[in-house]
């Protein structure tokens, strides 16, 4: 501000009348947050039809102010007299419908107290307005001091003019000597000063100014930008039940739903009209039981609130008269909207998380408990309904540590993991097997046990009929297994010798004779439509072939 041009004696004197005490209450115990003091001056610039607000930080501990400034309309010194020095003035009832100079905005101003507000965070307030076309700007100064010290009930502020632009207009409130010395945060600021404004970006930008000169704008977003989300919602579109509702009541927003329990103080929905605060969050008498609730969060508009008369919203703007009639519709909708989202919440954590397990499993949870046949079959379902529960308080990273753990205690086709059968004999039956093929999955493990044996035995065209007698059992020229058994102490005698080799022989022969023989004139699809090679005596017989070709990996050609 550059050289000031003092007023003449025909000039009124500017006064602010007032009772002390009451101006202590509204003024220094209205408000002890910074960003709730600081949101009464953007409110005012709002209210002034600026299309562009600054919030500007400088200095640091004792010497820090908050300064800000718009390009609004700006006062005259008329309008500094009879309205902004006037306490209690209603804003909205001097007119019908309570709009801006400009006819184009509702004003968010109603009792004339917030400029009491800033006496809250700061005893010094200088306010420099100007209207366009004027060649000069209107500076006055209020002292906490000088105010409340005055017994008389009439204060006049301090006042001068400075020169300025005709073109320019606009109005600028720097508050210093601040109650805090910590140093403000710009970025804290600018998140809290989101939970507080809707302005539209298009009609209003907001910013907040770093005391290097960093903008950071101040956006309906930033409220939850720090928010790792896993799921959202706008309103009214993405809500089926209550979109109906909602658009009647000219209702819109987003809800979020956050990956991890939220902090206290960042759950629930907050409501805004005419692009500010009047409700902090909540659930609107929703199910405080429902475990989703920790995770929701969000914001929506509901501009019909500050139509309604008498007055619902509070002076603070934090909070709604709900039981007023009108209001209590309105929160009525907002219930089923949060109920609803809730639901909606639910079964996408719980499509979620079958997908988790489909990931890890490669195959669906029912699919999964489907192939398993014995009596472990409903335990497998209800671990598995666990650990897909929304209920279930548990991490995505803890969730596929136990779906890995129980894959890798009963995974898909378990029946045929739990026999450890032999890596040969289950390449060779495991497709057939889980495709329901039972007597297939005999056959190719029947066929890859011949093939085995006669490599084993060097005998590549032995017919199978005559394979079993000439590769195995006692004699010379054969495969024997248990030549390992015959040295040391102890050791096996010769008839128990016989009765090994002789019995593995036996053996194969008898598998061959009962599922590989009989069976192979008869077509296969009516051998599986009767069921004649049922699901465990697959299983059973695979276990003899896995037994036989063990044997066969520790026999010795002699």
């Amino acid at each position: 501000m550059d050289a000031e041009q003092p007023f003449t004696s025909e000039d009124a004197p500017l006064s602010l009348k007032f009772d002390p005490h009451t101006i202590e209450h509204l003024g220094s115990n209205m408000y002890s947050r910074l960003p709730n003091a600081v949101a009464e001056l953007v409110a005012n610039a709002y209210d002034a039809d600026a299309t562009e607000i600054s919030v500007l930080v400088s200095g640091k501990g004792t010497e820090q102010r908050i300064e800000v400034s718009d390009n609004g309309h700006g006062m005259s010194r008329r309008d500094v007299r009879d309205k902004y020095l006037r306490i209690g003035r209603n804003r909205r009832g001097e007119a019908p419908v309570g709009m801006s100079e400009s006819g184009k905005r509702v004003v968010s101003g109603k009792k004339g107290l917030g400029k009491l507000a800033l006496f809250g965070i700061g005893q010094e307030i200088v306010v420099s307005t100007k209207r366009r076309g004027d060649d000069s700007a209107l500076v006055i100064a209020l002292d906490w001091d000088d105010l409340i010290g005055t017994t008389d009930g009439d204060y006049e502020p301090s006042e001068s003019r400075v020169p300025a632009p005709e073109d320019g207009q606009g109005t600028s409130v720097a508050v210093s000597r601040l109650a805090r010395v910590s140093d403000i945060s710009a970025s804290d600021l600018a998140e809290s000063l989101s939970r507080l404004f809707h302005y539209s970006g298009d009609d209003v930008a907001l910013d907040v100014v770093d005391r290097d000169g960093t903008r950071i704008p101040v956006t309906k977003e930033l409220r939850v930008s720090t928010v790792a989300r896993e799921f959202s919602w706008t309103l009214p579109e993405d809500l089926p039940s209550t979109a109906s509702a909602l658009t009647s009541k000219g209702i819109h927003g987003t809800v979020v739903a956050a990956e991890k329990p939220l902090p206290t103080q960042m759950r629930g929905v907050a409501v805004y009209a005419s692009g500010r605060l009047v409700n902090e969050p909540e659930f609107f008498g929703a199910s405080d039981s429902s475990y989703a609730y920790a995770y929701l969060t969000g914001h929506v508009t509901v501009d019909l609130l500050d139509e309604i008369k008498p007055d619902v919203v509070a002076t603070d703007r934090r909070a709604v008269n709900w039981d007023h009639p009108h209001a209590a519709e309105i929160r009525a909708v907002l219930k089923s909207a949060v109920e609803e989202i809730a639901l909606l919440r639910r079964a996408l954590r719980a499509d979620k998380k079958k997908a988790q397990v489909r990931d890890r499993t490669g195959v669906d949870t029912e699919e999964w408990v489907a192939t398993v046949h014995g009596p472990e079959r409903e335990p497998l379902r209800d671990l598995l309904g666990i650990i897909e529960s929304d209920e279930t308080d548990m991490s995505d990273g803890d969730r596929g540590k136990a779906v890995d753990s129980l894959k890798g205690l009963a995974p898909p086709y378990a029946d045929l993991v739990w026999r450890h059968l032999h890596p040969a004999i289950q390449g060779a039956c495991e497709d057939y097997f889980k495709g329901g093929d039972y007597y297939q999955a005999l056959l190719e493990a029947c066929k890859q046990y011949v093939a085995d044996l006669r490599v084993a035995a060097r005998m590549p065209n032995e017919p199978e009929a005559s394979l079993f007698g000439k590769a195995l059992g006692e004699g010379g020229d054969r495969l024997h297994f248990t030549a390992d058994y015959q040295t040391g102490s102890p050791r096996i005698s010769g008839d128990t010798v016989k009765n090994l080799e002789n019995g593995q022989r036996e053996m194969a022969k008898a598998i061959w004779a009962a599922f590989r023989n009989p069976l192979s004139h008869e077509l296969l699809a009516t051998i599986k439509g009767l069921g004649v090679i049922s699901h465990h005596d697959c299983l059973d017989a695979l276990s003899l072939m896995s037994h036989l070709r063990r044997r066969l990996d520790e026999s010795k050609f002699d």
